[in-house]
């Protein structure tokens, strides 16, 4: 999750030195913060609110690049959860401004990588571009390689995206996710893995995995009602 935040610090923490940075970035840094959580959570509503609050605290400042950052990074949690829906948010802002480091970092998420600057890339994904051209061991390697785990999993999302991954890249996102508690990329991944199919007892696991990780969403039952005679 560390990664998210370095994503965004750059663009909202920004005060000179010496000086204390402005109430909105603090407020756009904690709601981001929020909606990561929400939304790896599966805690569809917490999620969206927070977002809401995240850009009505950028799109106070009338900054069309910042406000476009915070629909990046937006996008790029989306990639992580197999949610591959065009960055509308980002791309409609980006044809009025952005920034170099954002465009290529849009083009990272979108899978297209032919004349991409990787240089402006962060440096947690350069490895994995150099090593999309290498066997499947040498991107499943890059990808492990990557110690934040929402990057890791942004990467192996994209990786699905491109079509180059195979059974130990879900399974490594499995257990990414699941380490972490994150119900909504877990779900995904273990979705992924139950279409790849397998043999009875590999997909009666993957099967209860499922349920397991989807009971835990429903809300608690209420206590029943106790009628005095």
């Amino acid at each position: 999750m560390k990664i998210i935040f370095i994503l965004i610090l750059s663009l909202l923490l920004s005060a000179c030195a010496g000086q204390s940075a402005p109430d909105w970035q603090y407020q756009a840094k904690a709601a981001v913060e929020r909606y990561t959580q929400h939304y790896l959570a599966g805690d569809v509503k917490l999620a969206a609110t927070s977002f809401a609050r995240a850009r009505a605290a950028v799109a106070a400042t009338g900054d069309v690049a910042a406000v476009g950052h915070i629909e990046l990074v937006r996008c790029g949690l989306r990639i992580a959860a197999l949610d591959f829906a065009p960055c509308t948010g980002y791309s409609k802002l980006a044809a009025l401004r952005t920034t170099p480091a954002d465009s290529a970092y849009a083009r990272f998420i979108s899978g297209d990588w032919q004349g991409m600057e990787t240089k402006l890339l962060p440096l947690q994904y350069a490895g994995l571009v150099g090593a999309a051209s290498r066997p499947q061991a040498d991107i499943n390697r890059s990808i492990a390689a990557i110690d934040d785990p929402v990057s890791r999993l942004i990467a192996s999302g994209i990786m699905v995206k491109r079509g180059q991954f195979d059974a130990a890249t879900l399974q490594a996102a499995v257990d990414t996710a699941s380490m972490q508690g994150w119900r909504r990329p877990l779900l995904t991944y273990l979705g992924l893995q139950e279409k790849q199919g397998g043999d009875a007892a590999t997909l009666a696991a993957i099967q209860a995995r499922i349920r397991l990780v989807e009971q835990s969403i429903q809300p608690a039952a209420k206590p029943a009602t106790v009628t005095a005679e």
